[in-house]
């Protein structure tokens, strides 16, 4: 745990970038993907370079997290520049909100591709790395839709649930190695994906019918990524950061 490198995909913004913020700070080597926005990307290079301890290095690279080429490139270039990946987070995501009948395939291609294509894919890029150090931390980030259901639509719930799937199989071979797979599956994240949007009626409505009478924060969730990679022997589970949605 002394010397991490970690790839957080999807990480110039939102929660992504709150991870990034925390490994950085951690005295971690940081490569972070994104797909779209230079803007982000040169927000997230400001706010992540002070962070970084002396001799670490900070790496940000443009890519489609649902293409293996683009994913195999971004991993030669991560190796030749920090080494290999013994930390990664799959956060990398989209999520067009629509209703049933109203998801074409186009739309569900692009999703699974993206949200659980693209988790497989970066899998098999750093396990090989991981094993033959006997040592790696796995986390992907998921949503409560994967087994609420949630708003977004059938294709953002089959994606996120795949990804739970994806974490139980990979704890389950993978622990023999020293790695662990684990998953968070965050809601009502007032600082990231929709929420920053919504009006303070909206806000304050989805408050009230809360456990915990608040909108959580990425901090929330990156409390439960610390948790996750400081254990080594906790592996195959999925930490609910939703403020006792599941009890409502």
């Amino acid at each position: 745990m002394d010397e991490l490198t970690a790839v957080v995909t999807g990480g110039t913004r939102g929660i992504g970038l709150g991870l990034a913020e925390y490994l950085a700070g951690r005295g971690a080597s940081v490569a972070v993907t994104y797909r779209s926005s230079e803007d982000d990307a040169r927000a997230a290079e400001k706010k992540l370079e002070p962070l970084l301890s002396s001799g670490k290095r900070l790496l940000i690279l443009k890519g489609d997290a649902g293409s293996p080429n683009d994913t195999a490139e971004q991993y030669r270039r991560i190796k030749e520049r920090l080494g290999p990946v013994n930390v990664l987070v799959n956060n990398a995501g989209i999520m067009p909100i629509k209703p049933f009948d109203q998801v074409t395939v186009s739309d569900w291609d692009e999703t699974i591709r993206v949200n659980l294509s693209g988790a497989f894919y970066w899998c098999a890029q750093v396990i090989p790395d991981m094993k033959a150090k006997k040592f790696g931390r796995i986390i992907n980030i998921a949503s409560i839709a994967a087994r609420g259901g949630g708003v977004v639509g059938p294709h953002y719930a089959a994606s996120k649930a795949g990804m739970l799937g994806l974490t139980r199989y990979g704890a389950r071979e993978l622990g023999v190695f020293g790695i662990t797979v684990n998953a968070i599956a965050p809601a009502f994240i007032e600082d990231a994906g929709p929420f920053p949007e919504w009006s303070e009626e909206r806000r304050a409505s989805l408050k009230n019918k809360l456990v915990v009478p608040r909108l959580g924060t990425t901090q929330d969730v990156v409390r439960a990524f610390s948790y996750l990679l400081d254990s080594p022997f906790v592996t195959g589970v999925t930490l609910d950061v939703n403020g006792g949605a599941f009890m409502i």
